[in-house]
């Protein structure tokens, strides 16, 4: 019984755009806990009997729980039988984004420019990475995003990037010089690669995998030295899409309204489900955050600036 109810919630979440891969496999993991107890209904104390049973942080405690409740919520609302557990007996622990890497120009094109020296010589995968490093900079598209691309979501409007995280789907119109860059490497990739759908592949022509990216992505980065051993943030590969928010939001109108838009346009662009998921852009740059709040204080006080 439980197994179907879990299917069903399932199914009713995943139809709103949720993917959930994270969320199955934990109700999976408490299904077959609570199947052991011969539970046809959520019970508390099994839920915390299971919880306890599972090694894991705090955090991951409190992940594991709050996915639970969710699912037990859903099935209370017609069934009374199943039990909601308390949400907080393990305390609260909320996830902390790791601050990002702040890339500079000069180091986004050093990357680049090193991604074309990959060998073999004379072969694909210099264009590959180049490309992909580039277009991720340039385009603040997500690493699942740039890799999932396929050749006929290259149009003359732009980049179509498919059912993503949240399912959405947009449309992402292209700077002239890297749309050159991107249909540049498509007649080479086309005529060496022609055969697989996807525009970033391996070297055996096949769709290229993202641990195989990361591998090439910190081989470059500590040959450039862009980090030093003593650096307490190492770069991450998503760091270049944070690079691309993060020169969008240095680069915005100085007006209130502008800025306001802006954000706004930034959000759609970068495939976030809501606008204050690009306030993070903001807090994770103090200078940046510190320039755009005076900007909005002196307008506030009747300024021009």
């Amino acid at each position: 019984m439980l197994t179907a109810a879990v299917d069903s919630y399932l199914a009713a979440r995943r139809a709103v755009g949720f993917q959930l891969r994270d969320t199955e496999d934990i109700l999976r993991d408490f299904v077959a806990f609570a199947s052991g107890n011969a539970d046809t209904h959520v019970c508390s104390r099994t839920v915390l009997d299971w919880i306890r049973s599972r090694n894991g942080t705090p955090l991951r405690t409190c992940v594991r729980l709050r996915t639970v409740v969710l699912l037990a919520r859903y099935l209370h609302a017609e069934d009374e039988r199943h039990e909601v557990p308390p949400q907080e007996v393990f305390g609260r622990h909320r996830p902390q984004r790791k601050p990002p890497f702040l890339f500079t120009p000069a180091d986004v094109e050093a990357l680049v420019r090193a991604a074309r020296t990959l060998g073999p010589g004379r072969s694909l995968p210099p264009h590959v990475y180049s490309t992909l490093f580039g277009l991720v900079a340039s385009t603040g598209l997500r690493i699942s995003e740039a890799l999932n691309l396929r050749i006929e979501d290259v149009t003359p409007n732009g980049l179509f990037v498919r059912n993503t995280k949240f399912g959405k789907s947009r449309l992402l119109p292209l700077h002239a010089t890297t749309k050159e860059r991107l249909e540049s490497y498509l007649v080479r990739r086309l005529r060496e690669a022609g055969a697989c759908p996807f525009v970033f592949v391996s070297i055996r022509g096949s769709k290229l995998h993202r641990n195989t990216v990361r591998g090439v992505f910190r081989r470059l980065v500590d040959s450039l030295g862009i980090a030093r051993p003593e650096d307490k943030l190492r770069p991450r590969l998503h760091d270049l899409r944070f690079y691309f928010a993060n020169q969008a939001l240095t680069h915005s109108p100085g007006d209130h309204e502008g800025i306001g838009r802006h954000m706004v346009a930034l959000t759609t662009y970068l495939g976030h489900s809501d606008v204050r998921n690009g306030y993070w852009y903001l807090e994770a740059t103090p200078a940046l955050f510190a320039k755009i709040a005076a900007r909005c204080e002196d307008f506030a006080n009747g300024g021009n600036s």
